[in-house]
């Protein structure tokens, strides 16, 4: 009895023999196979079929199969497939062994290459070798759809804790833009950049286990409502712990209260002991909360925001390299990116 549901596969190759053998095998599990010789029709199938899985030949007639799998990596509306490189012998030989599993037939990723095939599959497996791989991969790609779907809730969740104020309308988008934005300028790898975004939609998500009287409250707190105040950067870190793809982004949603000169919060972290992606995004929070509304201030303009976060910068509040780099290359013409995206900043008052 199959266990797994089968999946839409797709299997790019020159070689009509391993072809053959491959459709009938996997097609007899009940798989739906497509199947084709070149690059270019590989690409015409994916843009009208959602495959589960693609299974691509090393070498093609119009591409090399890596540039394929590149190409398909790169595609945002393709990321979550997974990808299987079908290599001979040789190129296995070739390959470096601590990046060979078990018996030789697979290679996971490495995580740090978000381009790189899935696995590597032999194309003289056996039958039984190849379902196998085909399953593993399979497998794969539900979990990364469950994940998907776990942060999209999160994030909607977000979304719609933000609906509740409208003083705060846009706030996570433009976070997560402003944050890749300065992300980008920093060289920051794609996994980093990916985590800046969460952390736009993500780093309050704390405040949605908070009762919104405190929240609005336009008096000055107690301490015990301080306290709980600063509890959201801990809360919204266990809210998120346990999706593994958020492990990358728990430090930014911890730590973004963090100061280099240790008077932040929760941990009371110094210097080099906050992650690098909080001190990139305290930046960009600290300038979105200076541009917006509150009742005890209106906002501030572009120019009195950043001079406020230099006097900030000089008190060793934040680091003065990132906090140069996004007033040189961020912040001008910063509105107008922002305004062609529909994203506008909520005006004084607004309800």
């Amino acid at each position: 009895m199959e266990a797994q549901r089968p999946g839409d596969i797709l299997i790019v190759s020159d070689d009509s023999a391993f072809l053959s053998s491959a459709c009938l095998t996997l097609t007899r599990c009940r798989h739906g196979v497509v199947s084709c010789s070149s690059a270019e029709e590989a690409r015409h199938h994916l843009e009208r079929i959602p495959f589960d899985l693609v299974l691509i030949g090393q070498s093609l007639p119009d591409a090399a199969g890596e540039a394929l799998c590149h190409s398909i990596k790169s595609d945002a509306n393709l990321q979550s497939l997974s990808v299987g490189l079908l290599i001979d012998s040789a190129t296995e030989a070739a390959l470096a062994p601590d990046c060979m599993m078990g018996n030789g037939l697979s290679k996971t990723s490495n995580a740090s290459d978000s381009s790189a095939p899935d696995d590597y599959i032999r194309k003289d497996a056996s039958a039984s070798e190849l379902i196998m791989r085909v399953r593993s991969l399979l497998r794969v790609r539900r979990y990364l759809e469950e994940i998907q779907n776990s942060i999209g809730t999160l994030i909607s969740f977000a979304e719609g804790a933000e609906e509740q104020d409208k003083r705060a309308k846009g706030h996570c988008k433009r976070l997560g833009i402003i944050a890749i934005e300065l992300g980008s300028v920093l060289r920051l790898d794609d996994w980093s950049l990916t985590s800046l975004e969460r952390a736009g939609y993500l780093h309050d998500i704390g405040k949605t286990c908070i009762p919104g009287a405190l929240l609005e409250k336009t008096q000055p707190l107690s301490p015990r409502e301080m306290q709980i105040i600063q509890s959201h950067c801990v809360v919204g870190e266990k809210l998120c712990r346990g999706i593994v793809a958020l492990g990358p982004t728990l430090p930014v949603i911890r730590h973004h209260h963090e100061r280099l000169d240790g008077s932040g919060y929760p941990d009371g972290l110094k210097g080099e002991e906050i992650p690098i992606l909080a001190q990139v995004f305290s930046i960009v929070d600290i300038y979105e909360s200076l541009r917006l509304w509150r009742p005890y201030r209106p906002p501030l303009t572009e120019g009195h925001t950043l001079q406020v976060m230099a006097q900030e910068v000089e008190r060793g509040f934040w680091n003065s390299k990132i906090f140069d780099l996004f007033k040189t290359h961020v912040v001008p013409g910063l509105d107008a990116r922002l305004m062609a995206q529909h994203i506008h900043w909520p005006r004084q008052g607004e309800s």
